[in-house]
């Protein structure tokens, strides 16, 4: 469905939960303070339950609008950091791409010495690809004492394991 037509239905819903709870407020109001109730409130006040079921009906489809309006968008947003993934990945060394790898393997944390331990990997090799990785903001580097603890952050994380 077209976005603009959600948002049309949405604020049509919206505006007439409004309605409908202003207008019985305003006739329970006159009616149990005895004033003279106008004649175009009385169906409200005879008919408060039927009235009381629309504003339901109202309050669900602007739920269900606005539920659509925010998927969509979701929706939007993941399909631009895929392409924006794969356009990163095409950025990659071999080797790179092979540590990357290895990370989304292991959840997204691996040690700078488990990644040391890769196939064709030697210790200053792990140490520039990470550094690599660190600067172009596709992984974190946590110290814990002489171990560095790698891993991807979490939008890209996220992402790849779609």
């Amino acid at each position: 469905m077209d976005q603009r037509l959600l948002i049309v239905i949405g604020i049509l819903a919206v505006s007439s939960f409004i309605f409908l709870i202003t207008v019985l407020v305003l006739a329970y109001s006159m009616y149990y303070d005895n004033k003279d109730i106008p004649e175009y409130l009385i169906p409200f006040i005879r008919n408060h339950s039927e009235f009381m079921v629309l504003m339901g009906l109202f309050g669900v489809i602007s739920g269900v609008t606005v539920f659509m309006l925010i998927s969509n968008s979701i929706k939007k947003e993941q399909q631009i950091l895929r392409t924006n993934i794969m356009i990163i990945r095409k950025f990659l060394s071999d080797d790179e791409a092979t540590v990357l790898d290895e990370l989304l393997k292991k959840g997204g944390s691996l040690s700078q010495t488990d990644i040391s331990h890769l196939p064709g990997m030697t210790r200053l090799k792990a140490h520039r690809i990470v550094k690599k990785l660190k600067g172009r903001g596709i992984v974190h580097v946590d110290k814990f004492g002489k171990i560095n603890r790698i891993r991807l952050v979490e939008e890209l994380l996220l992402q790849l394991k779609k």
